[in-house]
């Protein structure tokens, strides 16, 4: 038996692994890192990265589909969905080579390729024989599709699945009307396919801003995407090269392939945590806000937390983790605003409280400045100005929550979460300067009304229109 000694063992090596990993090296710790499927995990593999490969071909599609609005007119557009295919492998490829295992040693981090279980509360025991032991463990092991009673018996894909596909669907019936839901029924509609969405909510996005839902919803309509929202799957049976999905309203669909995408559940089951005497909890970690188990010198990070499930979110946590029990000052390691893109097109990106929380909570204190993405002039010299800026804020400029529809939302939003994290106005960002004609400029209009409105209405605004009268001689 190999027994190997480390500071830090980490189990999982997608996103908050890698991460811990790189972070752990430079505070000078002897790292461990284990993976029992692929380095990358999730995001590399069957997450981030091929959702996004695969949006972005179907953007390429659609707009060339659409060119004659710009006068340019094309002959019938074909799709070689297997030509798509590899190039979302190759792109995959391309990001794996980045965080290979040989690109990991070079940097100084002992990887290991197997799986592992607890032994003891200092020990794990590797699928290959090694026995490593650590002053620190960190679980980075994600979470899995869960399936929902009633397709255990039926054939139907996953994001774990859905990216080894050669052939085009013809009639590809989805499950969920969350993010992965939502982008892939977009992307696959564009290739070719004919799409029917169902979700038991009532909207699409039912965690997003509500005007933001009920404008993706009509896109999709628009595109030709059938949705059934509002009404359950209660179960699904085969047919010849076919799938019958049953809802709750004696409503049957038939389609050759089925997607799920139904939320996902923490990877904890094989991991042994009653030899290591970390309690769980309805199939979850029992973690304090640093991240730590009910052993202390245990922690977790990521998608295994049960929290947010965001690769950017994950790589946050994980280096609280790292700091949690590599220094000796410890800081919280989950965060009140967590901000997120469903990068269909348009985007769809929120930092913060939406309007609906906001007035929840703080009642007739919220105000909310919006603006349409067409006064954008970037959005209009691009031909796409569909979609809307929204600030949710109290009437002293307090920032709350914002909403941002519409072309590279996902970046637009970042000017708002730096508004939010420090506790901040919008005079923030109404004060910044923005390259013209960029997205950003946008961000600084939509503050400068929320500030103009602030200062007509406001005692400051007196103050300021007094002075300035008196300084004029008026």
């Amino acid at each position: 038996m190999h027994v190997h000694k480390y500071d830090l063992v980490i189990i999982g090596a997608g996103s908050a692994g890698l991460t811990a990993a790189q972070a752990a090296i430079t505070l000078g710790a002897r790292v461990a890192l284990i993976e029992g499927k692929r380095i990358g995990g999730e995001c590399t593999w069957t997450g981030c990265i091929p959702s996004k490969t695969l949006l972005a071909v179907a953007r390429q599609v659609h707009a060339v589909r659409n060119a004659a609005a710009l006068g340019i007119h094309l002959k019938a557009v074909t799709v070689d969905f297997s030509a798509v295919m590899a190039y979302v492998r190759q792109t995959i490829e391309q990001i794996y080579d980045m965080e290979s295992p040989d690109a990991l040693h070079t940097q100084g981090i002992d990887v290991y390729e197997a799986y592992a279980q607890f032994t003891s509360p200092r020990a794990v025991h590797l699928s290959d024989g090694t026995t490593l032991h650590g002053k620190y463990f960190l679980i980075c092991t994600g979470a899995s599709p869960q399936i929902l009673p009633g397709f255990q018996n039926v054939r139907y894909l996953t994001n774990e699945t859905l990216f080894d596909l050669t052939d085009l669907p013809q009639h590809l019936l989805i499950v969920g009307g969350g993010p992965m839901g939502t982008e892939m029924a977009q992307a696959f509609r564009r290739l070719g396919s004919r799409i029917t969405l169902v979700s038991r909510a009532t909207t699409l996005l039912p965690r997003d801003d509500s005007q933001a839902s009920s404008l993706i919803a009509n896109v999709f309509r628009q595109e030709g995407i059938d949705l059934r929202l509002g009404v359950s799957v209660i179960g699904a049976q085969h047919k010849p090269d076919e799938i019958e999905v049953i809802l709750e309203d004696d409503t049957t669909l038939i389609g050759d392939q089925l997607l799920l995408a139904t939320g996902k559940q923490p990877n904890i089951a094989s991991l042994n945590l009653e030899a290591a005497g970390v309690a769980t909890s309805d199939g979850r970690l029992v973690l304090d806000d640093r991240l730590r188990t009910t052993q202390r010198h245990i922690l977790a990070a990521g998608d295994v937390t049960g929290g947010p499930q965001f690769t950017h979110y994950a790589g946050w946590q994980a280096f609280q983790a790292v700091q949690n029990a590599l220094l000796p000052l410890s800081t919280r390691g989950i965060k009140p605003v967590v901000p997120w893109t469903t990068f269909t097109d348009p985007e769809i990106a929120q930092a913060g409280l939406t309007e609906v929380q906001a007035r929840q909570m703080y009642g007739e204190h919220v105000q909310v400045t919006q603006l349409p993405m067409s006064r954008a002039d970037r959005a209009m010299t691009e031909g796409n100005s569909s979609g809307f800026m929204k600030l949710i804020h109290q009437s002293n400029g307090r920032l709350l929550g914002a909403t941002v529809v519409g072309v590279n939302a996902s970046e637009m939003i970042n000017d708002w979460i730096r508004v939010l994290e420090k506790q901040g106005r919008v005079w923030d960002t109404a004060s910044a300067m923005r390259v013209y004609p960029s997205l950003g400029t946008a961000n600084v209009i939509l503050a400068t009304e929320q500030v103009r409105h602030q200062l007509a209405s406001g005692w400051l605004g007196r103050i300021l229109r007094g002075t300035s009268r008196l300084r004029l001689g008026n």
